[in-house]
Protein backbone atom coordinates (compact mmCIF):
# COMPACT_ATOMS: atom_id res chain seq x y z
CA UNK A 1 0.00 0.00 0.00
CA UNK A 2 2.85 2.46 0.82
CA UNK A 3 4.55 1.61 -2.47
CA UNK A 4 1.37 2.49 -4.40
CA UNK A 5 1.14 5.83 -2.58
CA UNK A 6 4.80 6.66 -3.33
CA UNK A 7 4.41 5.69 -6.98
CA UNK A 8 1.29 7.84 -7.28
CA UNK A 9 3.09 10.87 -5.74
CA UNK A 10 6.06 10.36 -8.05
CA UNK A 11 3.79 10.23 -11.09
CA UNK A 12 2.09 13.46 -9.97
CA UNK A 13 5.46 15.22 -9.61
CA UNK A 14 6.53 14.11 -13.08
CA UNK A 15 3.24 15.37 -14.54
CA UNK A 16 3.75 18.89 -13.10
CA UNK A 17 7.02 19.31 -15.00
CA UNK A 18 8.87 22.09 -13.24
CA UNK A 19 10.09 24.78 -15.64
CA UNK A 20 13.14 26.91 -14.99
CA UNK A 21 13.88 30.28 -16.58
CA UNK A 22 16.35 30.44 -19.44
CA UNK A 23 19.99 30.98 -18.49
CA UNK A 24 22.29 33.55 -20.06
CA UNK A 25 23.59 30.81 -22.35
CA UNK A 26 20.07 29.93 -23.48
CA UNK A 27 19.41 33.59 -24.30
CA UNK A 28 22.69 33.88 -26.21
CA UNK A 29 21.80 30.76 -28.21
CA UNK A 30 18.29 32.08 -28.88
CA UNK A 31 19.52 35.36 -30.36
CA UNK A 32 22.39 33.86 -32.33
CA UNK A 33 22.19 30.35 -33.71
CA UNK A 34 18.71 29.18 -32.69
CA UNK A 35 17.07 32.47 -33.75
CA UNK A 36 14.07 31.96 -31.48
CA UNK A 37 11.69 34.97 -31.69
CA UNK A 38 10.73 36.87 -28.52
CA UNK A 39 7.11 35.80 -28.90
CA UNK A 40 8.10 32.13 -28.56
CA UNK A 41 9.83 32.69 -25.21
CA UNK A 42 7.90 31.87 -22.06
CA UNK A 43 7.01 34.68 -19.66
CA UNK A 44 9.61 33.31 -17.26
CA UNK A 45 12.27 33.39 -20.01
CA UNK A 46 11.32 36.94 -20.95
CA UNK A 47 11.71 38.07 -17.35
CA UNK A 48 15.12 36.40 -17.04
CA UNK A 49 16.51 38.21 -20.12
CA UNK A 50 19.14 40.73 -18.99
CA UNK A 51 20.46 43.25 -21.56
CA UNK A 52 23.44 44.00 -19.32
CA UNK A 53 24.55 40.34 -19.21
CA UNK A 54 23.92 39.88 -22.91
CA UNK A 55 26.10 42.92 -23.68
CA UNK A 56 28.77 41.66 -21.33
CA UNK A 57 28.92 38.18 -22.84
CA UNK A 58 28.67 39.33 -26.45
CA UNK A 59 31.52 41.78 -25.86
CA UNK A 60 33.80 38.85 -24.97
CA UNK A 61 33.74 37.93 -28.66
CA UNK A 62 36.35 40.09 -30.48
CA UNK A 63 34.24 40.00 -33.68
CA UNK A 64 31.24 41.53 -31.90
CA UNK A 65 32.84 44.01 -29.54
CA UNK A 66 32.37 47.01 -31.86
CA UNK A 67 28.71 46.17 -32.48
CA UNK A 68 28.03 45.74 -28.76
CA UNK A 69 29.86 48.98 -27.99
CA UNK A 70 27.79 50.85 -30.58
CA UNK A 71 24.48 49.42 -29.31
CA UNK A 72 25.21 49.65 -25.61
CA UNK A 73 23.99 53.23 -25.30
CA UNK A 74 20.59 52.06 -26.53
CA UNK A 75 20.39 48.64 -24.91
CA UNK A 76 21.01 49.88 -21.36
CA UNK A 77 18.23 52.31 -20.67
CA UNK A 78 16.10 53.59 -23.56
CA UNK A 79 15.09 50.23 -25.03
CA UNK A 80 13.05 47.67 -23.11
CA UNK A 81 14.05 43.99 -22.92
CA UNK A 82 11.88 42.99 -25.87
CA UNK A 83 13.44 45.61 -28.17
CA UNK A 84 16.99 44.77 -27.06
CA UNK A 85 16.30 41.11 -27.76
CA UNK A 86 14.83 41.98 -31.18
CA UNK A 87 17.78 44.25 -32.00
CA UNK A 88 20.37 41.56 -31.40
CA UNK A 89 18.12 38.91 -32.93
CA UNK A 90 17.98 40.92 -36.19
CA UNK A 91 21.59 42.15 -36.30
CA UNK A 92 23.62 39.13 -35.23
CA UNK A 93 24.36 36.45 -37.82
CA UNK A 94 22.84 32.99 -37.43
CA UNK A 95 25.90 31.11 -36.26
CA UNK A 96 27.19 29.36 -33.18
CA UNK A 97 29.55 31.68 -31.38
CA UNK A 98 32.08 30.99 -28.72
CA UNK A 99 33.84 33.60 -26.65
CA UNK A 100 36.08 32.80 -23.74
CA UNK A 101 35.00 34.69 -20.62
CA UNK A 102 37.55 37.35 -19.78
CA UNK A 103 37.88 37.98 -16.09
CA UNK A 104 40.12 40.35 -14.23
CA UNK A 105 43.20 39.05 -12.54
CA UNK A 106 43.16 39.22 -8.79
CA UNK A 107 46.33 40.91 -7.73
CA UNK A 108 47.39 40.85 -4.11
CA UNK A 109 48.34 44.34 -3.03
CA UNK A 110 50.99 43.13 -0.62
CA UNK A 111 53.08 40.02 -0.09
CA UNK A 112 50.97 37.34 1.65
CA UNK A 113 53.67 36.59 4.20
CA UNK A 114 53.94 40.29 5.10
CA UNK A 115 50.16 40.52 5.56
CA UNK A 116 50.21 37.38 7.74
CA UNK A 117 53.04 38.71 9.93
CA UNK A 118 51.33 42.08 10.49
CA UNK A 119 48.00 40.35 11.09
CA UNK A 120 49.54 38.05 13.67
CA UNK A 121 51.54 40.84 15.30
CA UNK A 122 48.50 43.06 15.86
CA UNK A 123 46.02 40.15 16.08
CA UNK A 124 43.81 41.55 13.34
CA UNK A 125 42.23 40.09 10.17
CA UNK A 126 44.15 40.15 6.89
CA UNK A 127 42.01 42.91 5.36
CA UNK A 128 42.83 45.18 8.29
CA UNK A 129 46.50 44.14 8.15
CA UNK A 130 46.62 45.40 4.54
CA UNK A 131 45.33 48.78 5.74
CA UNK A 132 48.02 48.86 8.42
CA UNK A 133 50.69 48.11 5.81
CA UNK A 134 49.39 50.96 3.63
CA UNK A 135 49.78 53.30 6.61
CA UNK A 136 53.26 51.94 7.38
CA UNK A 137 54.40 52.51 3.81
CA UNK A 138 53.02 56.06 3.68
CA UNK A 139 56.23 57.70 5.03
CA UNK A 140 59.79 56.84 5.99
CA UNK A 141 59.26 57.01 9.78
CA UNK A 142 56.53 54.38 9.72
CA UNK A 143 58.48 52.21 7.26
CA UNK A 144 61.20 52.00 9.93
CA UNK A 145 58.54 50.77 12.40
CA UNK A 146 57.47 48.11 9.91
CA UNK A 147 61.09 46.99 9.43
CA UNK A 148 61.48 46.75 13.22
CA UNK A 149 58.40 44.51 13.47
CA UNK A 150 59.72 42.26 10.70
CA UNK A 151 63.08 41.98 12.45
CA UNK A 152 61.23 40.90 15.63
CA UNK A 153 59.98 37.95 13.60
CA UNK A 154 63.55 37.01 12.60
CA UNK A 155 63.55 38.44 9.08
CA UNK A 156 66.89 39.44 7.58
CA UNK A 157 67.40 42.68 5.65
CA UNK A 158 67.34 40.74 2.39
CA UNK A 159 64.05 39.00 3.32
CA UNK A 160 62.55 42.32 4.42
CA UNK A 161 63.47 43.91 1.11
CA UNK A 162 61.73 41.01 -0.68
CA UNK A 163 58.61 41.35 1.50
CA UNK A 164 58.32 45.09 0.86
CA UNK A 165 58.55 44.85 -2.96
Amino acid sequence: MNVDLLTKNLDQLKAKKITKPATIFDHLANITWKKKPWSELTELDQKSFSPYLINRWLSMNPDLIEIVDMFQQYTIGPLNKKHVYQLYFDVLPKAKMFARYIKGKKMDKYNKELVTIIGNHYQIPKSEAEEYITIFLSNSDTIDNLVTILKLYGKTDKEIKGLLK
